[in-house]
């Protein structure tokens, strides 16, 4: 469980995270989460919409009624945007979850159990900066 010197209060001090907290913390809280974003109804609807493998407009006589078709090419191009938001908070949110492993598993073998900033800054920087690599 995390925990903090006085209340804290936005005003400093410090935070203490017992053993295992930022393991547990990616693996059941992240993990749940990136689940619920995959597996809910309304993000696979916007993705079949996205590939086009969900019509989304159908029964329209494009020959005679060129309106449709155009909006139906701009939803698909709309929802192929967020679509690609939604890959990129995930993806983003599978990088915290090997961060906050990383954190934890060095933690755990850590002397004094302590974590400076310059420390807790460089097991961040795959997820600040995506693609930075881990050091």
């Amino acid at each position: 469980m995390a925990d903090d010197d006085e209340g804290d209060s936005g005003h400093g001090g410090d935070v203490k995270i017992t053993d295992g907290y930022l393991s547990t913390f990616a693996t059941d809280n992240l993990q749940r989460f990136i689940k619920d974003i995959n597996e809910s109804v309304p993000v696979q609807q916007l993705r079949g919409y996205a590939t086009g493998s969900t019509p989304i407009l159908v029964g329209n006589d494009s020959a005679n009624f060129k309106s449709p078709g155009t909006l139906a090419a701009a939803l698909k191009a709309y929802t192929g945007s967020v679509n690609s938001l939604l890959t990129t908070v995930v993806d983003q949110l599978n990088t915290l979850i090997t961060d906050l492993q990383l954190a934890d598993l060095r933690l755990n073998n850590a002397m004094d159990e302590t974590l400076d900033y310059a420390q807790f800054m460089q097991l961040a920087e795959r997820t600040l900066n995506p693609g930075a690599g881990a050091k």
